[in-house]
């Protein structure tokens, strides 16, 4: 259904019980056309999957000022759920200087919200505070007060968020970027991240010992949370990188003590993101990120894994010319399947790609050949391997198409064990009604949690109607186990 009550354009008729026939023709047309086979994707195989995108330029990939943004669509609509976009002040997005600070472009941040939300993704905004390398140099080295350094954040994150509605259609704000430096340590000086001059407030980790890393912490963080929480109830996340593995170093030990520090705070902190930069040159202890998931679930957070890539080198090594072989390919394939397995093992929320297609953005890992499309926007062979992954871990699901709801936002659905998960239903509850293809009414089973009793029904094609417990909104799935 979408937003004012009427079927969808290609399912003009009355989804009801008596015309369910009508549903059930246009199902078998799909059938007969090898849809199930032809169409399976990425967010298919079980957990949400996603990548990131933005408007595009002759050097960076996009959605509209790109050569291939025709291409990208298409890709992003075949496989992925979910789609992140950038605002990063530094580059165009805060364009106020230091005697007009309050001046915003968002004009391109916009237009890919607008686009992904429309399509019925889900939609995640990276960034709204952190490091200073994404904010204006006016702004790092300027002198201000500290009241006007918090009037600056507070109307910053006000303006993204209220700007082109979008705190309703924003369903992730990365609230904090880099925290750290690379080596674990908070910004050096207020040069490098100005927010710090809110000041710092005294530890609650509750940690002790090696745990405990910092006395403080800086103020700006839990503000930051604070206000973005008054202008939007999508989930807000804290990320950096270098964290992704539950390995004692300095970082993961800082990193995580902050998060105990918010928690215990009353913080407003609903997940986290390890960013996820991967290198052919290096091994990785893959039961570590397992690991480091688990440890973030059971403080009640969800975990994201936000800028996946898997390049031959470091990932801010200057662009080069692709020196591809068999042997990376080979090697590639190895690592991703062993980095999706142990993610999924762990319990991770979703998966987001840095990107779509290979060597498109000259500003990042240009010749690495780092991700699962090849530059003409063609499945590579570790495509198979990051879906298989997912599956290995969490059983073949089936393939799922999913129609869109009037919340224009994908409802994601697996069926294993005798139940059904639902992700994405509003609130967690609702009714699931159970149909074979020749319209019968199999039963029905309220969706409480998101998870619904199934009764061996995952053995042949089903017909799933998922009604919210509002009733305000149906969406119906078509299943081939």
């Amino acid at each position: 259904m979408n937003a004012t009550g009427q079927a969808p354009r290609h399912y003009r008729c009355r989804l009801t019980i008596k015309n369910i026939q009508c549903m059930l023709l246009l199902t078998s047309i799909f059938l007969n056309s090898h849809l199930f086979a032809a169409t399976a994707s990425l967010t298919d195989a079980g957990i949400l999957v996603g990548a990131t995108a933005e408007v595009g330029s002759a050097d960076k990939e996009g959605l509209f000022d790109w050569k291939d943004a025709d291409k990208v669509k298409g890709v992003i609509k075949q496989e992925f759920g979910l789609v992140q976009t950038t605002a990063y002040p530094a580059w165009g997005v805060w364009t106020g200087t230091a005697q007009n600070p309050k001046t915003y472009d968002l004009t391109s941040t916009n237009k890919v919200i607008n686009w992904a939300d429309a399509e019925g993704k889900k939609i995640a905004i990276h960034l709204l505070a952190g490091s200073g390398t994404y904010f204006p140099a006016w702004f790092n080295t300027g002198t201000w007060t500290n009241a006007q350094i918090e009037d600056l954040l507070t109307h910053w994150i006000s303006s993204i968020m209220t700007s082109n509605n979008n705190s309703t259609k924003v369903d992730y704000w990365n609230v904090v970027n880099e925290a750290f430096t690379w080596d674990g340590q908070y910004w050096a000086n207020e040069a490098e991240c100005r927010w710090q001059q809110l000041g710092w407030e005294e530890d609650k980790s509750g940690l002790s010992g090696a745990a405990k890393v910092y006395e403080k912490h800086p103020v700006y963080i839990r503000k930051a949370f604070e206000i973005a929480r008054k202008y939007s109830t999508a989930k807000l996340e804290l990320r950096d990188y270098y964290i992704e593995f539950w390995d004692d170093s300095k970082k993961a030990r800082a990193f995580y003590q902050l998060v105990k520090h918010l928690k215990n705070s009353g913080v407003p902190i609903d997940a986290i993101g390890f960013q996820g930069h991967f290198r052919l040159d290096k091994s990785y202890d893959w039961a570590q990120l397992t690991k480091a998931v688990q440890e973030y679930k059971k403080l009640g957070l969800e975990v994201y894994i936000t800028e996946i890539d898997y390049g031959d080198t470091d990932q801010i090594a200057p662009a080069k010319q692709s020196n591809w072989s068999a042997q990376m390919e080979a090697a590639q394939k190895t690592g991703y399947y062993n980095f999706v397995k142990a993610a999924v093992a762990g319990g991770v929320d979703w998966l987001c790609l840095w990107g779509v297609a290979d060597n498109t953005n000259t500003y990042w890992r240009m010749g690495q050949d780092a991700l699962l499309f090849t530059a003409q926007y063609q499945p590579k062979a570790v495509y198979t391997d990051f879906r298989k992954a997912i599956v290995d871990v969490k059983g073949n699901v089936g393939t799922i198409k999913t129609s869109r709801s009037s919340e224009k936002k994908n409802i994601l659905i697996k069926m294993q064990n005798n139940k059904l998960y639902v992700q994405g239903l509003s609130k967690g509850t609702g009714t699931a009604t159970f149909y074979n293809l020749d319209g019968t009414q199999t039963g029905s089973s309220n969706v409480i949690n998101g998870i619904a009793e199934i009764n061996n029904r995952t053995n042949r094609i089903s017909i799933i109607r998922l009604t919210s417990s509002s009733g305000k909104y149906s969406t119906w799935h078509y299943v081939n186990k």
